[in-house]
């Protein structure tokens, strides 16, 4: 499921939260979905369980899992969060668009670049508009 870099300048415990991030977004895990426990989890990635409770804490502060006592981790989306965070990204995407046409990039070269980054679908794209 994550495919995590030893080697990478990104902490592993980042790295799982980003995957997870990305996993959300290809539509392997919708709101609801059982998620790993921190001990399947570190047992499947090979790393060290306060790594991986490390990771379930920052995908928690993010309002991206809840852990229930007892019953398990489930994939909750916190559509507050959400939201202002996606305001957040959308002022943040727009300086940098800006940005890149005042350096030269043409839109095509930001098209392209987009298209590389992820090679996701629009599935959760009309979500949120």
């Amino acid at each position: 499921m994550f495919k995590l870099n030893p080697n990478s300048e990104t902490p592993l415990y980042m790295q799982i939260v980003e995957q997870t991030k990305l996993a959300i977004a290809k539509g392997l895990f919708r709101n609801g979905d059982r998620f790993p426990s921190v001990r399947e989890l570190s047992r499947e990635l090979l790393v060290n369980q306060a790594t991986v409770s490390k990771a379930f804490k920052e995908l928690d502060r993010q309002g991206i899992i809840e852990t229930k006592p007892g019953i398990g981790t489930f994939i909750s989306f916190d559509d507050n969060k959400i939201s202002k965070r996606i305001d957040k990204m959308m002022e943040k995407l727009e300086d940098d668009f800006l940005e890149a046409r005042y350096l030269g990039i043409s839109l095509d070269e930001i098209i392209t670049l987009y298209k590389k980054s992820g090679d996701l679908d629009d599935s959760r794209s009309n979500k949120h508009k």
